[in-house]
C-alpha cells in the first residue's frame, strides 16, 4: 500500500486555494513550483448530457467555434498568439463539461487570461466558419465512430441502455444533428452556458498568487453573470436488454457485457471504490485475473478490457469485454468471464492479492499527479461534475479501507444483474 508519508505529501489541500468572484466565477489555484510552467484552464458545466435529440453534438461544435474569433480577435488569432510565446492550447468536450486550456511559461499567464476571458463573452458566429467547422466535426465523427466498429457498438449500447438523453447521447452527436445545427441554436447554447457563474477557472503550476488574483479580477471580474436554464428535459425510454449482434471490419470477434451502474455520490462512495478495486483485480494489469487466467493459462482470450467511470454524474455503464482466441466460441469467453467473478465470490482473495491490487491502483493514479496538466484535469472534472476536489485527498485512505467483503458484495452485483450482451463478428 501507499505509505502515510507519501499520502501527506500529495495533499491538494496544502497547495490549493479556491474562491469566487462577485459574478460567481469559481477560481481554483493549484501551486506546483517544480517547473516554471503554468496550465490555465476554464471549465463550463455543459456537455453532451445537457443536450437533447435534434441538437446532439452542439457542445462539441461550439467548442470548435470558440477558436473562430471574437469581436476583438480574428479566427485563429488565439492559437497563434499562444504559440508565439512557446505555449500550446487545446479544448475538449465530455458528457458533463467543455474545457479549454493553455500550457504556457508563467511569464505569459496574463496573455492566456486576457484571451480566454475575451471569448467567454465576445464570440463571433460567422455562417461560413460554422459551415466549415461542421464539416470538420462530421469528419471527426466518421473517423472516430462511423469507421470504428467498437465505437459504433458502444454508441448503440449507450442509446439502448440509457436512451437518447443524458449519458446515452453520443458526445460527438449524430451526423444528422451535426449537419442541422445553426447559428441561432449555437448562440442560444453559448449565451445560456458560457457565463462566469457556470464556469470554473483552474490555474495550476508555478505562479505568483497575489498577482494572479489581480489578473483574474481584471479580466474576468467585469463579465456579468446570467441565469442558467436547463434546456434539456429527460425523456422516458424503455430499457432493453436485447443482444446486439453485428458484422463489421474486425479481425477477430469481440464480446461486450454492459451493466447499468448508478451515479456517484458520497453515500455510495465506498461501493464505487470497491467496484474500481474489483475491476482492477480482474483486469487492471498483466498481474490481474483475466490476463493470468483467461489469456495466459487457459488461453481462452486474446485480450480483455473494462470500461468504467468512477465519478459519474448520472446513470452510466460498466462494460467488460474481450476477444476469444481463434477456435474459441464467443459464448465460451462470456462464460469464462462470469466464472472468474463466481470463483472470486466463492473462494475469495489469494495471499497478498488485495494489498498488491491496491498498490497498483493507487500507484497508477498517484503517479499521474506528477503532471501539472493532469492535476488541473482531475480537479476540473470533479468540480464540473459537481464533486469536490477534496475527494482526491481522501482517495488513498478510501481505497485502503476497502475490504475483501466489500469486493465480494460488488462482485455479486455484477453476476446477479441484467446486462446487454454485444457481439461484433468479422464481416465475411
Amino acid at each position: 500500500m501507499i505509505p502515510a508519508s507519501a499520502e501527506s505529501s500529495l495533499k491538494f489541500s496544502d497547495r490549493i486555494e479556491e474562491y469566487k468572484l462577485s459574478n460567481n466565477l469559481k477560481v481554483i489555484l493549484i501551486k506546483d513550483s517544480r517547473s516554471p510552467s503554468v496550465v490555465s484552464s476554464i471549465w463550463y458545466k455543459v456537455g453532451s448530457s445537457y443536450e437533447y435529440e435534434g441538437i446532439t453534438g452542439i457542445s462539441h461544435v461550439l467548442e470548435h467555434m470558440m477558436f473562430k474569433g471574437t469581436s476583438n480577435t480574428q479566427p485563429g488569432e488565439f492559437s497563434k498568439k499562444i504559440k508565439e510565446v512557446g505555449g500550446s492550447e487545446n479544448a475538449f468536450t465530455g458528457r458533463d463539461f467543455t474545457g479549454y486550456y493553455q500550457k504556457i511559461h508563467k511569464d505569459f499567464l496574463e496573455l492566456s487570461l486576457k484571451l480566454e476571458s475575451d471569448r467567454m463573452s465576445n464570440l463571433v458566429f460567422n455562417e461560413n466558419e460554422l459551415k466549415s467547422e461542421k464539416e470538420v466535426v462530421k469528419e471527426e465523427r466518421r473517423l472516430r465512430t462511423d469507421d470504428q466498429p467498437i465505437s459504433k457498438v458502444f454508441e448503440k449500447i449507450g442509446i439502448q441502455a440509457l436512451g437518447m438523453s443524458g449519458y446515452g447521447i453520443p458526445i460527438i452527436g449524430t451526423m444528422k444533428d451535426i449537419e442541422n445545427i445553426n447559428t441561432d441554436e449555437l448562440k442560444k447554447w453559448y449565451f445560456n452556458f458560457y457565463v462566469p457563474n457556470n464556469a470554473t477557472l483552474i490555474i495550476a503550476g508555478d505562479f505568483d498568487i497575489d498577482n494572479t488574483k489581480e489578473l483574474i479580477q481584471k479580466y474576468y471580474g467585469k463579465i456579468p453573470s446570467r441565469n442558467v436554464k436547463e434546456l434539456a428535459t429527460k425523456k422516458d425510454y424503455v430499457l432493453s436488454y436485447n443482444d446486439i449482434k453485428v458484422s463489421d471490419k474486425v479481425s477477430e470477434p469481440l464480446i461486450l457485457l454492459s451493466f447499468k451502474n448508478k451515479s456517484f455520490d458520497l453515500k455510495n462512495k465506498k461501493e464505487v471504490y470497491a467496484m474500481e478495486l474489483l475491476l482492477e483485480l480482474m483486469d487492471g494489469s498483466s498481474a490481474s485475473r483475466f490476463t493470468k487466467n483467461l489469456v495466459d493459462t487457459k488461453k481462452i482470450a486474446l485480450n480483455t478490457f473494462i470500461s468504467f467511470d468512477s465519478y459519474s454524474r448520472e446513470e452510466n455503464l460498466i462494460t467488460i469485454g474481450g476477444s476469444p482466441r481463434t477456435g474459441i466460441n464467443p459464448n465460451t469467453l462470456k462464460k469464462a468471464i462470469f466464472d472468474e467473478f463466481h470463483s472470486f465470490i466463492k473462494n475469495g482473495l489469494l495471499d497478498d492479492e488485495l494489498s498488491n491490487t491496491k498498490s497498483r491502483l493507487l500507484a497508477s493514479n498517484i503517479y499521474k499527479f506528477d503532471s501539472v496538466f493532469y492535476q488541473a484535469m482531475q480537479v476540473g472534472m470533479l468540480e464540473t461534475k459537481g464533486f469536490n476536489w477534496k475527494l482526491l485527498d481522501e482517495y488513498i485512505e478510501d481505497i485502503n479501507n476497502v475490504t475483501e467483503s466489500d469486493l465480494v458484495n460488488v462482485a455479486k452485483k455484477i453476476v446477479n444483474n441484467n446486462y446487454i450482451y454485444s457481439l461484433i463478428e468479422p464481416k465475411l
